[in-house]
């Protein structure tokens, strides 16, 4: 008899849910926060977002890998570019 199914499920508050999103947006604490969620979080709704963020999130870092082995002239461009839109002393033409 599986006992799991019978148990009853903690519900995660919206306030709980709330503070998550903030602790999420910080950057670098979210990476954190997102592994001690996924291996230590009690509610099984918490444990599920965490660990398909952290999918997506690696699947973001793969993409992100391949655009730079694929385009890395275009990118480059698109960088000085870019660089050149933050100083506005230099004028720069559009990246073609």
């Amino acid at each position: 008899m599986n006992h799991e199914r019978n148990k009853p499920r903690k519900r995660v508050s919206v306030w709980n849910w709330m503070g998550t999103l903030i602790l999420l947006s910080i950057p670098g604490v979210n990476i954190v926060v997102l592994f001690l969620f996924a291996f230590l979080a009690k509610s099984q709704s918490k444990r599920n977002f965490a660990i398909a963020a952290l999918i997506l999130l690696l699947i973001a870092v793969i993409l992100t890998f391949a655009a730079f082995l694929v385009f890395p002239a275009e990118l480059r461009s698109l960088a000085d570019w870019l660089r050149a839109q933050a100083n506005p002393a230099v004028i720069a033409p559009l990246p073609s």
